[in-house]
């Protein structure tokens, strides 16, 4: 099965459609079929076959988007705009605890999609009641996450770069603190999670590179023997797979294919700790 990268309107989220043997070239509208109905996209990028479970088809492409479909789209703008400040409103006079995030009208406006967040279970029947009487059409109130709304929203990280829920595919991949341990981070709270209060989603991406540069690395802390002395491991530089120790009065950068260890126990041979020893007084000499 042949996918394509999509783009939902008024969605931050990216979708993988079954192209349909339908081929549309990157940057172009399409109409495509999802979970919440038919609706327009932009088409980000053809993806090979694939048995992953990242490219399971959320739907499908049906055609090329027309001018009249384009302009259709652009009119939902202003129903949703309306909605969302009805909603509001109504939700305000029954006073439920609720925070409305984004208002989706689908294409062939058979459905409006109310998105909120909520602390607590909320009652909006009689909402409902109301703004299809207004409406005039199918309403739907769905309870979102607060990365979901971060999502939604969008925005940018420390790093200065978009909020990665903004690209990701399909649903959120679950972060631990592990993660965050694997690549020597602070695990101050407010240093590795996101704008949404949760860990960030980057954590995630490069865990599995960490783990594989980490191992068969000490960590920091760990006993060192060096002929018949001991000595401990200062911190560790995961990237540039070098660990620094203090032996005597100096303190060493050993690289890791410096130590041997039998699966428990590291060690580092003297002519290793002599070759670096010599090269530290040279570089003070120097100095």
């Amino acid at each position: 099965m042949e996918f394509t990268s999509v783009k939902m309107r008024n969605n931050c989220a990216i979708y993988n459609l079954d192209s349909n043997n339908i081929f549309i070239n990157p940057g172009s509208a399409c109409i495509a079929e999802t979970e919440h109905g038919v609706d327009i996209g932009y088409v980000l990028s053809g993806i090979p076959a694939c048995k992953s479970q990242e490219c399971e088809a959320r739907g499908k492409i049906l055609r090329l988007a027309s001018d009249d479909d384009i302009a259709q789209a652009n009119s939902l703008i202003d129903l949703e705009k309306r909605s969302f400040e009805e909603c509001k409103l109504k939700a305000k006079e029954k006073n439920l605890d609720m925070t409305l995030v984004n208002v989706k009208a689908i294409f062939d406006r058979s459905k409006i999609i109310f998105y909120f967040v909520a602390e607590n279970r909320v009652d909006f029947r009689e909402l409902v009641r109301d703004l299809a009487g207004i409406f005039k059409t199918r309403i739907e109130m769905r309870q979102i996450g607060v990365r979901d709304k971060s999502r939604i929203i969008g925005g940018h990280g420390t790093c200065g770069q978009s909020l990665c829920c903004t690209k990701m595919r399909g649903v959120f991949s679950p972060v631990s603190i592990k993660m965050a341990k694997e690549q020597n981070l602070n695990l101050n709270s407010q240093k590795i999670s996101g704008c949404c209060g949760r860990l960030l989603c980057c954590l995630d991406y490069e865990y599995e590179v960490y783990c594989e540069l980490n191992n068969g690395l000490p960590q920091q802390g760990t006993e060192i023997r060096i002929g018949d002395n001991k000595c401990y491991v200062d911190s560790v530089d995961t990237l540039k797979q070098t660990i620094r120790l203090k032996y005597m009065d100096a303190y060493l950068h050993i690289q890791k294919n410096d130590i041997t260890s039998d699966g428990i126990n590291f060690s580092v041979s003297m002519p290793v700790i002599e070759r670096l020893m010599n090269h530290t007084d040279e570089e003070n000499e120097e100095d």
